[in-house]
């Protein structure tokens, strides 16, 4: 990455950390959390869960190890953290901290995708601001506070797509980020395979010695895949994903996936993630012929066009027409495959979760095309047009942010679930119908449990102990409750009174903590630290991007 890119991965981090919920309480959260744990002590046993009996008669997680592997220095801290605490204490300091993790990653995603910009010719404004769109008005932005895997898939398709661009533009590191970025995004999550081998398109044409890092990673993937599930299972011919990875599993109609994936109510990404109106406009421009005739520009000066600008580089403008263009369709090529991929699946919604849980990890690839789109002097219109976009953007994201998804579900009555995930009416009104649309629950809770905190009614825990550190199958906000006549769940301390609690909650960590009975002062101090601290960072790296060669 670039020097402005690094800046920019830790502006991100910090406010992400700033507005980071402190919490692991999905299912494949808190599995993937005893999966990471146990590997501290050699295993890969977990607790039942999000599990598959496998070797031993022992459960399993269902999903890829990548994640858990990755985020073994904070589960160390947090265990080494959490013993200087008391017992009761322990698994919500523990969880908190490695709750981060994809602030960190979703900060590299960003500074990666500043970087990845640049290299393809696109001004420093344009990168900046796609970034910033990406980052903050998307879902991704909810998904960074979170322990899903889609933050790092979108990391690992992000590099596969850029490094092929990049080798295509003869930078010798460009092959090994491909072969990185496949194993990174396979690693997270098997099925994303072939979106990763559609992110390899800019390497067609490209001489035969380009594809010997890609190929190399793919190579590793699936060795890693196959001895890990050899130690699961007793083959590497199960995943993990059981029934779900068969044709049984692919029943929905397509033209019901693709409407619910694309603008229906409840999980459309172009209502979650409005800049994406400017894709076609994007891809059109990143196809155009860079303009090979371009003068040095100095600092202050005014930006020719990207071409011109990589062009004043040095660079082969046929070398970046082929990297754009390929980076371009490769885009466009994996936005497709999850679309039919995804759109299929039994479970297309990707419940419980924010948005379009599956369509997370491509919004990288697809926000290439909006920095495009609102590159060079001819963009002026589309430019205006994308901060409208990113402001409606930002004011569905923040309902996201600022209410748990779990929570949400719960109080409109999704969860506990009534129907099958298979069955075909399953949440139907929250996915179809825009009286029920979860963007409009989320903002009428926000203002709801505003009002109550405003007037000193927040919520108040009967555990002030473990709050944090427990979940339910299915990602649905839980929390222990020890008081008199609570019934909770034996392995995850689920309380009815604290759930009914949390329900007018704000999903923050500073605020969990003061719900638990930590003094609200020190704890307002810290999250403000981290805000002007991250906003400090986005200054500098705003500035580090004027100059950035």
């Amino acid at each position: 990455m670039t020097r402005a890119g690094w800046r920019l991965a830790l502006a991100a981090f910090l406010l992400y950390a700033a507005s980071g919920g402190g919490r692991i309480v999905g299912s494949d959260e808190v599995t993937m959390l005893e999966l990471s744990r146990a590997m501290l002590h050699g295993r890969i046993d977990v607790p039942e869960g999000a599990t598959l009996r496998g070797l031993g008669g022992r459960d399993y997680s269902k999903n890829a190890a990548g994640q858990a592997v990755l985020a073994l220095p904070l589960t160390a801290l947090g265990e080494g953290a959490s013993r200087l605490a008391p017992e009761a204490r322990r698994d919500l300091i523990s969880r908190a901290i490695v709750s981060f993790f994809n602030a960190a990653i979703t900060g590299i995603l960003l500074g990666a995708f500043y970087s990845a910009a640049r290299a393809l010719g696109a001004g420093a404004g344009s990168a900046f601001a796609g970034a910033l769109l990406l980052g903050f008005t998307t879902p991704l932005w909810v998904y960074a506070k979170s322990f899903m895997a889609e933050p790092l898939e979108g990391l690992g398709l992000f590099l596969t797509l850029t490094g092929a661009a990049r080798a295509r533009l003869g930078q010798s590191s460009g092959a090994r980020l491909t072969a990185l970025g496949i194993v990174v995004a396979v690693c997270s999550k098997l099925s994303v395979l072939p979106l990763a081998i559609a992110c390899l398109a800019p390497l067609v044409g490209a001489p035969r010695a380009a594809w010997r890092w890609p190929l190399l990673g793919l190579a590793i993937a699936h060795a890693l895949h196959g001895a890990y599930d050899l130690a699961r299972f007793g083959t590497p011919f199960e995943t993990g994903y059981g029934a779900q990875a068969t044709a049984s599993a692919y029943t929905t109609p397509l033209i019901v996936g693709l409407y619910g994936l694309l603008v229906s109510s409840g999980k459309g990404v172009l209502w979650f993630a409005p800049a994406l109106g400017l894709v076609p406009a994007g891809y059109a421009a990143m196809r155009r012929v860079p303009l090979p005739n371009a003068g040095v520009v100095t600092a202050g000066a005014s930006a020719p066009s990207g071409g011109a600008r990589t062009a004043a580089r040095g660079a082969d403008p046929g070398a970046l027409r082929a990297a754009r263009a390929g980076a371009a369709f490769g885009a466009a090529f994996a936005f497709g495959v999850a679309l039919v991929l995804y759109g299929r699946f039994q479970h297309w919604a990707g419940d419980g979760s924010f948005g379009p849980r599956y369509l997370v990890p491509v919004l990288p690839l697809l926000f290439l095309f909006v920095v495009f789109a609102i590159d060079g002097q001819a963009a002026r219109a589309r430019r205006v047009a994308a901060w409208l976009l990113g402001l409606l953007g930002l004011i569905v994201t923040l309902g996201g942010v600022a209410i748990y998804f779990g929570a949400e579900m719960r109080e409109v009555g999704d969860y506990p679930y009534r129907l099958p995930l298979d069955h075909p009416h399953f949440m139907e009104s929250s996915h179809f119908n825009p009286r029920f649309s979860p963007i409009l629950g989320h903002w009428s809770m926000l203002g709801r449990n505003l009002a109550l905190h405003l007037r000193g009614e927040g919520p108040r825990l009967g555990s002030a102990l473990r709050f944090a550190g427990v979940g339910n199958q299915d990602g649905a906000l839980a929390a222990p409750d020890t008081s008199a006549g609570a019934a909770a769940d034996s392995r995850l301390g689920v309380g009815a009174s604290d759930q009914r609690e949390l329900l007018h909650a704000l999903d923050f960590w500073w605020a969990y903590a003061s719900y638990a009975g930590l003094p609200f002062a020190p704890l307002a101090l810290a999250a403000l630290t981290l805000l002007v601290a991250g906003l400090a960072a986005m200054r500098g790296a705003w500035r580090a991007a004027r100059f950035d060669p």
